[in-house]
Order: C-alpha cells, then structure tokens, then sequence
C-alpha cells in the first residue's frame, strides 16, 4: 500500500480525533445515548421525505431497469474502489494478513477484472471483507459517542461519523484518481445507492414505513447490527441494550 499521499495534516487530524473521542470511550454497550434525539428527529423526518420522494422511487426504478447482470457489474466496480479504503483500515487495526489480501483484492480485480468490473479475485480465494474508520476506532477502544441522524445519509454515531470524514479524508482512490474519472466513480455510487435501495427495500420500508415510530425502529436497528458487526457477529441481548429506552 502506498501512503505518500497521506500527509502530515490528514495524520495529524487522525491523532486529534482519536484523542477527541478517548474522553467518550466510557460508554458500556448497554447504555443508549440519544441526547440529540430532538435535533435528530427533525433530520429524521427530512431522510423519510427523502426517501419517500427520490430514493424509493430510484430505487423501484433500478429494479425495473437494471437486470442482474448489470447489477453485478455495478455492485463489483464500487467494491473495488472500497478496496484501498478496507486495506488501509485493516493495517490500522493491526490485521496485516487482511490489509494484504485486500490489496492483492484490488490488485487482481483491477487488472484481469477488467478495471473491477468482474471479481476474479473470489474465484481465487480472495474474498472481500470490508471494513471502515469507525471500526478502526473501534478497535483502538474508543466508544461510540452519541447517537446521529444525519441529512442524507441517516443513521449513525458519533464515532461513525468521525469514520465517514475520516475514510473520504484518507481514502486512497480520492489521492491517485485523476480528476476526470472521479466524476464516473462518484456517478457508479449514486447508481450502486439506487441498487442498495431497491435490494433492501422490503427491510428499508418495514423500518420507516410500517412503524409507529420510524425513529425509534431505525436507531434500534442500526445500532443492534453496528454493534453485532463490530463485535465479530458475536453479541448477546443484554449487551444489545434497548434503544427504545431514553436515557
């Protein structure tokens, strides 16, 4: 992995969040902390209306439109750019054998894979697994922080947000890619968005339309998967907690 891009002020930005959010490291996977709830909920209702008006919309129309075929393209070209980005936080993490296939991930399903178009990598053993700066954070022991809504991307933390600058910030494909390819790439992820609404529609409308309250259901939903991603696929319901009770 090359880090000539990566200088002295994105290292220093990760230094000064990682000491931000060690004095938010104390929350207990127990404890549910939504003290913006009343700010979250008006952001809330702005993604629901979002969602209602364009996104359930496009995504209805991808499922109408783009046959699997397609869609496996499009899904296998996304990927691939995430592969940097899976690589470099698994080195953050300490799991060097990951950061390497990854790599190797990229490597291969950028050149035989026709520019990540196709994924021979699996066939070759090398699956994906991905993974993101909130997990890193995760990893260094850092708590989740606050729960957040936010505009057009709706559920997360504290610390995920962090995790989402951070991952655009260091992001290897946004140093080396010319800028007159970016706009293709960023096109493939607004239609990859399309494809993840229509392939989870039935879970994205039982959550916010087939709910008393959306809010509540969404917060408990992403928080119970975040927390049983991050912790291995391992968790109990004690330590699951219950988002429905404000603290």
């Amino acid at each position: 992995m090359n880090f000539k891009h990566i200088n002295i002020v994105k290292i220093s930005l990760l230094l000064s969040i990682g000491l931000l959010f060690s004095a938010c490291a104390q929350n207990t996977p127990t404890e549910f902390n939504d003290p913006l709830e009343q700010i979250n909920r008006k952001t809330h209702a702005f993604n629901k209306t979002l969602d209602t008006w364009m996104l359930r919309p496009a995504g209805k129309a991808y499922g109408i439109v783009v046959n699997d075929f397609a869609d496996e393209i499009i899904n296998d070209f996304t990927d691939n750019l995430s592969e940097p980005s899976n690589a470099t936080n698994h080195l953050l993490q300490g799991k060097i054998i990951k950061s390497l296939k990854s790599t190797a991930r990229f490597l291969v399903n950028s050149t035989i894979g026709l520019g990540g178009i196709i994924d021979p990598a699996s066939r070759f053993g090398l699956m994906a697994d991905e993974s993101d700066f909130g997990e890193t954070l995760h990893n260094w022991g850092i708590g989740e922080g606050v729960y957040i809504e936010l505009p057009f991307y709706a559920a997360s933390t504290m610390r995920d947000t962090t995790g989402i600058l951070v991952d655009f910030i260091m992001d290897p494909i946004n140093s080396i890619l010319p800028s007159k390819y970016k706009t293709y790439t960023q096109g493939a992820k607004l239609i990859e968005l399309a494809g993840d609404r229509n392939e989870y529609g039935d879970m994205i409308d039982s959550v916010l339309y087939q709910n008393e309250d959306s809010y509540a259901s969404q917060r408990l939903y992403y928080l119970q998967n975040r927390r049983f991603n991050l912790n291995n696929n391992t968790i109990s319901d004690e330590d699951l907690g219950n988002p429905y009770d404000d603290k």
